[in-house]
């Protein structure tokens, strides 16, 4: 059963609460709206946006249950795509009514979580934030789309200025700025104890991740959230201030999504990406099951994917002749997301196990809908076979040298002394 408290406060400094928040237990969603554009239109703004998501709960519910039923690639995109629908929906609802009224910039932020199947769908757009605590840490699960945090990410300034900077609440997506929106979508499997903390900014810009993450792992989620906003308000309470604290379900299957979490972490392509940015990511990568013989991928055929083993073992073959084991964490097939080159090797299962499956096709429209992080993945993937291809040279080159007679390498010495020489 889903634990979960949420709380809103207009703050020490505002005359108007222009937060809005919904939370259906029964539906397992939870909305959290901070409205931008002044007095009746931040509200107005952020109430359209929460309704809308209302009016979605039974399409949100039948598609949680499918995922439930059948968790795999096909139906965890699905509830994605669904949210960011919705997301799209919303805006489009904001900014004709913006357009109705003629006030152009009625505009809110958004940060909705999705509880079911032992996972958690999140959509998010603007600053509004997403925490997960986990073992006792608390990660980001959303990047803030706004000015200060594109300069920090881009080095023009340092965390601790964007602190103080007075365009720290200037956000560079919004729901209802345009028809249309790009909303981060991402999905993370719920483990034991985990807890998400969905907040507008009037939280997480007056109270540390630090202080957040001690109020919110206390054992009773109502007293918890309840701390939450006394201590924004005890921080001077600049904003209105809104926090839904949920503690979900785990999966089933905790210790294969423990697995899939740390393959994800130490795989090369994600390893200096943010814990969110991971997240984004995992939406291209599919899970597949194997058992002892069966052939992942055949020799001489077309390549279109990158395995990474998650648990078990498999065994690389060349004509029926064993060349390799690979276990957890070892991957193989990278060059196939470039192109189709015919595999070198047949690869089959050497005992049941799993693998995650990053596809070409899935990478590539992926680059397309979020240019910035796909790119930076393909840029890792040249990097790494760049070292495999200079790894490879120096091998050969060594091998060349150890082959060549020890009277050859003389004369090469002697030639390389004398180069005035006759001989």
């Amino acid at each position: 059963m889903i634990q979960y408290a949420a709380q809103t406060d207009v703050g020490r400094r505002r005359n108007q609460n222009e937060d809005a928040l919904f939370a259906s237990v029964e539906n397992g969603v939870f909305v959290v709206a901070d409205g931008v554009g002044g007095r009746a239109a931040g509200e107005l703004a952020s109430a359209l946006t929460v309704e809308t998501f209302e009016a979605a709960c039974s399409e949100l519910n039948a598609a949680v249950d499918r995922y439930t039923a059948r968790p795999e690639w096909q139906t965890r995109n699905e509830v994605l795509e669904l949210l960011d629908g919705i997301c799209q929906r919303a805006s489009r609802s904001v900014y004709d009514e913006s357009e109705r009224r003629n006030k152009r910039g009625m505009t809110t932020t958004l940060v909705t979580a999705v509880v079911g199947g032992g996972a958690v769908f999140l959509a998010h757009v603007g600053d509004s934030r997403a925490y997960l605590i986990r073992d006792g840490l608390i990660r980001q699960l959303t990047e803030d789309h706004s000015m200060v945090n594109e300069l920090v990410r881009s080095g023009q300034m340092t965390y601790e200025e964007a602190i103080r900077s007075r365009y720290r609440s200037v956000i560079t997506r919004a729901v209802g700025l345009y028809p249309t929106v790009q909303a981060d979508v991402m999905c993370i499997e719920v483990l034991p104890g985990d807890r998400l903390v969905l907040c507008s900014d009037g939280l997480s810009d007056p109270v540390s991740e630090e202080d957040i993450e001690s109020i919110a792992s206390q054992d009773d989620v109502e007293t918890a959230t309840s701390q939450l906003i006394l201590r924004a308000l005890e921080n001077g309470g600049p904003d209105n201030v809104t926090v839904v604290l949920i503690e979900p379900e785990a999966s089933e299957e905790a210790e294969a999504a423990r697995a899939r979490a740390q393959v994800m972490e130490e795989l090369f392509l994600f390893t200096d990406l943010p814990f969110h940015a991971r997240l984004r990511v995992s939406r291209i990568c599919e899970e597949l099951f194997f058992t002892p013989g069966q052939v992942l991928v055949s020799e001489e055929a077309p390549g279109d994917a990158m395995f990474v083993i998650v648990q078990g073992h498999v065994v690389v073959s060349r004509n029926d002749i064993p060349l390799a084991r690979l276990e957890a964490g070892q991957h193989f097939g990278e060059l196939g997301l470039l192109d189709d080159t015919p595999r070198s090797a047949t690869v089959s299962g050497g005992s049941y196990g799993s693998a995650v499956v990053v596809r070409r096709a899935q990478l590539l429209e992926f680059t397309q809908r979020d240019p910035e992080l796909g790119n930076h993945i393909l840029l890792r993937l040249l990097a790494a076979l760049g070292e495999r291809l200079r790894d490879m040279n120096a091998r050969l080159t060594n091998n060349v040298i150890q082959d060549i007679p020890a009277s050859a390498l003389e004369t090469v010495e002697l030639t390389a002394e004398e180069p005035n020489s006759n001989a």
